[in-house]
């Protein structure tokens, strides 16, 4: 018997099993398993009732609420693609990304309608406008997405994927390089991946997970089906703001979330942070980003919590390795333990990776081999949207080439020192930006910093870091400088240091180091 993957049977079993759960809190809003059921039905219903093609896109521009918990399953029982947009683009960004993806139908909260305004006129395919939280109070607004879902049919929906290969969501990349790529990800990416994300986690029914990382993003979204699957709650948190962050872990006794080091550093430098409960806290998974150990020691000892590394990329759905502590490794003092947790991990369940070299074989596990990260797997999308030749580069072999260079030690752990983009070659010398960055933030007074290669006529390439510092301090370029050349070797210690007042990100809270070279005139 061959039954579909696909997320609607996360949800039925969710359904089935805690009918008269909370499955989701958003602010006020408080619905249970069944309540999100028969929401997904509606939504179901009222894309039917538009007019929409089969496998049209669909957008949403919205912060983490309950719509996108009921969108996300409603749609993968329609045969048309959910397409989450970021919050956080500017307004070309938006253009480009809807008419390449020839979007249908927009769905936006009452926030980005000034926006939206502005650009209507340049959406090639846009013909339906749904407003969210606001009033359908302009004649380009089609109606409010409350009207559109409360006045659907509630008629129960069983699976109508006929093939797990159709394209369920699509993701545009964040755009580091160029114009950002749409990834084409599949119902069976989306089930594979929940399954794999339970076994690496260990999730359960008791889990009560917050959702701060943006849900338009998979840096967050794929904990909503692996969540969901196990019968977890779900508490949105709708924008990062610190304090808001730490009452809702306190009042709603949340056990796990994701966050990338950008949001923690907030976190700890809180200053009332010791006035929280934070009790219930059992973990946090670090992505996005490396973090470096001393970070993950203190974030351990002020949140009271598990640190937990993950590593994935929007076209592997996105979960790749985890950094669990294999249970023959328990023995190692607490120091090296943390040095493990902090790697970029050990490949998940389902994930075959492998890093290698530039003739595509396997590099030694020495932990000093550098080579390319590339993986295959059932989370691993179809292709790039209409970049046949993109796709063809990025998966070859049968494996997907992640751009990413690591080493792998003698247990397996798998540790990423560069973006291939980001290494930096200074006298024949490769230079890890992340090792550089590491010892940097061991400094108490850096809150946020990144490593970009600076021009220099000797040696062709020398590191630059640009930094952010904590409010009230007054470290020095120089001061900072002796403080690299105790960590580092001589020739990986910045030769300049800058200040600035925070740092560019992405929607998901990554550095723009491409916007951090413009601001250098290093593009």
């Amino acid at each position: 018997m061959q039954v579909p993957m696909t997320p609607n049977r996360i949800l039925k079993r969710a359904g089935k099993l805690y009918s008269n759960k909370t499955a989701v809190v958003d602010g006020n809003v408080r619905m249970t398993y069944a309540e999100v059921q028969k929401r997904s039905w509606q939504v179901y219903h009222a894309i039917g009732q538009t007019p929409i093609t089969s496998g049209g896109r669909v957008a949403l521009l919205d912060y983490n609420t309950y719509r996108y918990f009921e969108m996300y399953f409603g749609m993968a029982l329609t045969h048309q693609v959910l397409l989450p947009l970021n919050i956080r683009l500017s307004p070309s960004e938006y253009t480009y990304i809807l008419n390449n993806a020839e979007a249908e139908i927009l769905i936006f909260h009452k926030d980005f309608k000034p926006m939206i305004e502005k650009i209507r006129t340049d959406l090639k395919t846009v013909r339906h406008y749904y407003v969210a939280e606001g009033d359908a109070d302009a004649d380009w607004i089609t109606g409010t997405y409350e009207t559109l879902v409360e006045n659907a049919p509630d008629d129960p929906v069983d699976s109508k994927t006929e093939d797990e290969n159709d394209i369920l969501n699509l993701y545009y990349t964040s755009g580091t390089t160029g114009n950002p790529k749409g990834v084409m990800l599949t119902h069976r990416n989306i089930y594979a991946n929940a399954m794999t994300t339970i076994i690496a986690f260990k999730l359960a029914d008791s889990t009560v997970w917050h959702h701060i990382a943006p849900l338009f993003h998979l840096a967050d979204a794929f904990f909503i089906w692996s969540v969901t699957y196990q019968g977890g709650r779900h508490i949105m948190q709708r924008q990062f703001e610190p304090n808001n962050v730490l009452k809702t872990i306190q009042s709603e006794g949340v056990t796990a979330t994701m966050m990338v080091p950008t949001m923690i550093n907030f976190l700890l430098n809180v200053p009332d942070l010791d006035s929280y409960d934070l009790s219930s806290l059992q973990w946090v998974m670090v992505g996005g980003a490396p973090m470096s150990p001393a970070n993950a020691q203190r974030m351990m000892a002020r949140l009271g919590c598990q640190y937990n590394s993950g590593y994935g990329l929007t076209e592997t759905c996105p979960l790749l390795t985890v950094g669990n502590i294999k249970d023959t490794l328990l023995h190692l003092p607490e120091e090296q333990q943390v040095k493990y947790l902090t790697r970029t991990g050990l490949e998940v369940p389902g994930v075959d990776l492998k890093v290698v070299d530039t003739d595509d074989r396997e590099v030694p596990w020495d932990g000093k081999s550098v080579g390319e990260i590339i993986v295959r797997g059932d989370n691993v999308m179809k292709g790039y949207w209409k970049l046949t030749e993109e796709t063809d580069k990025a998966i070859r072999g049968g494996y997907f080439f992640t751009g990413d260079l690591a080493t792998v030690d003698e247990e397996g752990y798998v540790l990423i020192v560069d973006r291939a983009k980001d290494i930096i070659i200074s006298g024949g010398e490769n230079i890890s930006s992340v090792e550089i960055e590491n010892a940097i933030y061991m400094h108490p007074d850096v809150l946020e910093c990144a490593v970009i290669a600076m021009p220099d006529e000797k040696w062709g390439e020398v590191p630059k870091a640009i930094v952010v510092l904590k409010p009230d301090s007054g470290v020095s370029e120089q001061a900072l400088t002796d403080f690299c050349r105790e960590k580092l070797a001589r020739f990986k210690v910045p030769k300049t240091i800058e200040f600035m007042n925070e740092l560019p990100k992405t929607g998901s809270g990554k550095i723009l180091k491409t916007e951090l070279r413009k601001l250098s005139n290093y593009s």
